[in-house]
């Protein structure tokens, strides 16, 4: 499985690229490092704008909410390019009952989440919560050309 380390260390070929993983601490860099991953993947696909600041959003609400729960503990970023999609799993320590999300302070993650991306799977058991994002992507050969 490949860590990213800078964006040199990216494969060139979607569809044939390795997951990607993160180790980030509750930091002021945590949302940002995710960001400029998420950029350089965006990068190797082509990715339209849209589809680009929605898979980051989607992305950063997830790994948002992992911190505020874990505490302490390191939260794991797994990224896992696709020829037809993008999936960021975010698995922290912390319990989380996804029914009850909206009622806490702030509340509008995961609305936006579900709102942005394609699929949003929730999953909490004794030892953590994990929440994978899925967002699909036109292949660039495939995507309609702009009007002019």
């Amino acid at each position: 499985m490949g860590t990213r380390k800078g964006s040199s260390d990216l494969p060139l070929r979607p569809g044939v690229m390795e997951p990607l993983e993160l180790i980030l601490h509750d930091e002021p860099t945590a949302t940002g490092r995710l960001r400029a991953t998420l950029d350089d993947l965006a990068d190797e696909y082509g990715l339209p704008e849209d589809e680009r600041f929605e898979l980051k959003l989607a992305a950063t609400e997830a790994l948002t909410n992992a911190l505020r729960g874990s505490g302490r503990d390191p939260v794991r970023i797994r990224i896992v390019p696709q020829p037809e999609a993008i999936e960021v799993e975010v698995v922290d320590r912390g319990f989380f009952n996804p029914a009850q999300g909206t009622d806490r302070e702030g509340g509008r993650g995961i609305p936006l989440m579900l709102a942005l991306v394609d699929e949003v799977e929730f999953a909490s058991t004794a030892s953590g919560t994990r929440v994978r994002v899925r967002k699909r992507v036109t292949p660039p050969g495939e995507r309609e050309s702009p009007a002019l």
